[in-house]
């Protein structure tokens, strides 16, 4: 007995053979392409575009800063902060008072439809009429919808899914929410229906809260974005516009609010300030009164000249005292000596001087020709006495004037060096004084000129933010998006068949083509046998072209490599796993393919349990078979030899009467006796043999094979059962196996897998249109 060796295979991926899987189901794919991108389309067709609407803000730090008053009070110390971050402007503009705003200025909580068969179409600047909710009644009021219809003139009916409204145009009517006014608009014609969707303005707020995105672009060119993605641009770009007007008017607001505040900041403190700068004056003018003061600087200045010229005088008066003490000396000695003259002395002492020594000069001269007694000498001597008495009453009287004038010189010097001495403490109150004063008056002028700024910047409207973009739509729509979607459809058509297909083909555990053998098994697959419809021949005929026919002629041609050579008859035992794999239909079509070219071939009925061979080659009489030649020794072989009716080269035993022990006759030593006997007298004997895993009875006759023939069912028999005949194999109970794929189909579980059969022959067939074979497919 040949001995097979195996050698476990580790699963790899055949690429092949997967695409292969995938590409047998394409029309699965087509069809769910081509719904899935019709269900886009009707998408795309019925869905309403959403356009984004984007505006452009730019702000200009300086008018962004606080006004220049509060700058310039911002580098005294006392300012009131820097408001220029673009981040907390950019939560400004989504806020929800302006938003409220513009929710309110718009009527945006009041929405338009005109009703469509499939869609509502919502109206903005079209609309004929306009809604206007004057009260609320109900205090958690979110939206409620109505539907306007039967206009007929300024009547018209409000109708909801709890009862009907009639009213008229600008008369106010009840609803169960509130009061609203509806008006028309002459310039459009209405049709007959309409719906009306009321809100809460709250709700819209946080819608809008929600849609309407600030980006900052770079935050160094101090520019800001808006977008808004709506379904209406010319509403968008309504929203988007009046946002930003809110946006600057809020900003205006505030910077009013500021001016006032400021103005009266620069009111107070120029109130405060003008009382300090009343207080400083009122001590100034004090200091001036207490201490005589018109201006210390020239007062000091003053009193530091008068000194030096009283000093200078003092000198002057002190010389000419000395020169008085002098002539006072000389005007007292009886030497009628001259006197000095041209002293710089008073003018009539300085004649009486001049008098005095002009005429002791005479009388000298006289006496030099005369004597004392001389009357003339006489009488200018008692001249001389005279005028001397005079100059010393002169003398003593200017003496008397130089001495009081140096006493009111010393008391002028003494009165100007007071002055000067309380200069520097008087200089130190004053300057402090003067400091105060002039820091004030600063502060005064400083804030009466902010105050007239203020006032200017007030009745400027300045706006906040510059529009560098007024509102704009994109002309293509942000969604949806065409190609994306058509995109996603065709790759969601080619996903979920693919998805599909792959947890079937993960889940499928069958064996459909010799590959899949292969994959789990060291045993050689001699030939797939291709499906069969129930209307074609099953059997193999006579000079037979059928794919059929092909595929048993290429059996044999292998058998001749896996059988010994023999002079005795080469017996093929054919065998399956279960019940249905085919083992019957594969052993009566090699008997008769072999009984067609190599020779008398004998197909025995093996499988007494459950006989299968009479459903392909039956005779009208019933014949003993195996089962009775089993049990009873007196029954001949040759009562048990049926000609086949499809070829007479071929016999047939029949497995005969199924018996209660199976078992016990297939191993009572009769069946390898039978064997023998038939060997002398056939060229080939094929046994159709029971299945291996249902029951033990194969196992019984299994040493009387030259080869094995393991039938497995495409699409039927499952991967386990390979692993079971590997067992069998590897346990020595079978020897020389082969494998033989059954009912293989041209596509079979997938793989793509074609025959060749039929090469070389002209076999006519009947042509089908591409419709049928792609639903054969």
């Amino acid at each position: 007995m040949q001995q097979i060796e195996f050698q476990a295979k580790e699963e790899k991926l055949n690429i092949r053979k997967t695409i292969s899987q995938y590409l047998y189901k394409w029309p699965w794919f087509i069809a769910s392409i081509l719904v899935f991108v019709t269900g886009a389309y009707i998408y795309l067709r019925y869905s309403v575009p959403q356009y984004q609407s984007k505006t452009t803000l730019k702000f200009d730090k300086k008018t962004s800063d606080l006004s220049s008053a509060l700058a310039d009070l911002d580098n005294l110390g006392i300012g009131l902060g820097n408001a220029d971050e673009l981040k907390s402007e950019a939560a400004v503009v989504n806020s929800r008072p302006i938003l409220m705003q513009v929710v309110k200025n718009l009527n945006l909580n009041v929405e338009y439809f005109n009703a469509g068969e499939i869609k509502d179409w919502q109206l903005f600047t079209k609309a004929p009429i306009t809604a206007k909710i004057l009260t609320y009644t109900k205090a958690k009021f979110v939206s409620s919808f109505y539907t306007l219809t039967e206009i007929k003139g300024d009547q018209f009916i409000l109708h909801n899914e709890k009862k009907d409204v009639a009213g008229k145009f600008n008369i106010p009517v009840q609803l169960d929410f509130g009061t609203v006014i509806l008006q028309r608009n002459s310039a459009i014609t209405p049709k007959s229906e309409y719906k009306i969707v009321f809100s809460n303005p709250i709700e819209k707020v946080k819608k809008l809260e929600k849609t309407i995105q600030v980006n900052l672009p770079d935050e160094k060119s101090m520019l800001m974005e808006i977008t808004l993605i709506g379904s209406l641009p010319e509403k968008s770009e309504a929203i988007l516009n009046e946002v930003t007007k809110q946006y600057n008017l809020d900003g205006q607001r505030d910077k009013n609010l500021q001016a006032v505040n400021t103005q009266e900041f620069i009111d107070k403190r120029l109130e405060v300030i003008t009382k300090d700068l009343s207080g400083v004056e009122n001590e100034k003018e004090d200091f001036q009164n207490r201490n005589r003061i018109v201006d210390l600087q020239a007062q000091a200045q003053l009193a530091l000249q008068n000194t030096s010229e009283n000093t200078k005088a003092l000198l002057q008066q002190q010389t000419q005292l000395d020169l008085l003490n002098s002539l006072t000396a000389e005007a007292s000695k009886n030497n009628n000596q001259l006197m000095p003259s041209n002293l710089g002395l008073n003018a009539s002492l300085e004649q009486s001087i001049s008098q005095y020594n002009q005429l002791l000069i005479t009388r000298n001269k006289t006496m030099k020709q005369a004597t004392n007694e001389n009357p003339a000498v006489i009488e200018m001597n008692r001249e001389i006495a005279s005028l001397k008495d005079i100059i010393r009453d002169n003398i003593s009287e200017q003496k008397a004037t130089v001495q009081s004038g140096i006493a009111q010189l010393q008391n002028q010097i003494t009165n100007s060096n007071g002055v000067i001495e309380k200069v520097p403490g008087q200089t130190k109150v004053y300057r402090g004084i003067e400091r105060q004063q002039n820091l004030k008056e600063q502060l005064f002028l400083f804030l009466l000129q902010k105050r007239e700024e203020n006032a200017i910047n007030l009745s400027v409207d300045v706006p906040k933010a510059k529009i560098v973009n007024p509102a704009f739509t994109e002309d293509i729509p942000v969604s949806p998006k065409k190609d994306i979607i058509f995109a996603g459809a065709f790759f969601l058509g080619l996903l979920i068949p693919f998805a599909m297909f792959y947890l079937l083909f993960s889940l499928d555990d069958k064996i459909y083509s010799r590959d899949d053998i292969k994959e789990r098994s060291g045993l050689g697959v001699l030939v797939d046998i291709p499906s069969l419809k129930d209307d074609e021949n099953h059997l193999v005929q006579k000079n037979d072209f059928s794919e059929l026919a092909e595929a048993f002629r290429v059996l044999v041609s292998n058998l001749k490599f896996v059988l010994p050579t023999k002079d005795s008859a080469k017996i093929i035992m054919v065998t399956s796993s279960v019940k249905g794999e085919g083992k019957t239909l594969v052993s009566v079509n090699l008997a008769l393919t072999i009984a067609n070219k190599n020779g008398r071939a004998l197909l025995i009925g093996s499988d007494i349990r459950n006989p299968q061979i009479q459903r392909y080659d039956s005779e009208p009489v019933k014949r003993k078979g195996l089962t009775e030649f089993l049990y009873d020794e007196s029954v001949d072989v040759s009562e048990l030899i049926h000609t086949s009716y499809s070829n007479p080269e071929c016999d047939i035993i029949y497995a005969g009467a199924i018996p209660p022990n199976p078992q016990e006759l297939l191993s009572n030593g009769r069946y390898q006796k039978l064997i023998e006997q038939m060997s002398s007298q056939y060229a080939y004997i094929v046994i159709d043999s029971a299945p291996l895993m249902l029951v033990s009875d194969t196992l019984s006759i299994v040493d009387v094979a030259d080869a094995t023939l393991y039938v497995v069912r495409s699409g039927v028999s499952k991967n386990i059962l390979i692993d079971f005949a590997n067992d069998l194999v590897r346990d020595s109970k079978l020897n020389n196996v082969s494998f033989i794929v059954n009912d293989v189909t041209r596509r079979a579980g997938g793989y793509g897998y074609n025959y060749s059969y039929g090469y070389g022959y002209s076999q006519t067939k009947d042509k089908k249109s591409w419709w049928n074979k792609i639903f054969k497919s």
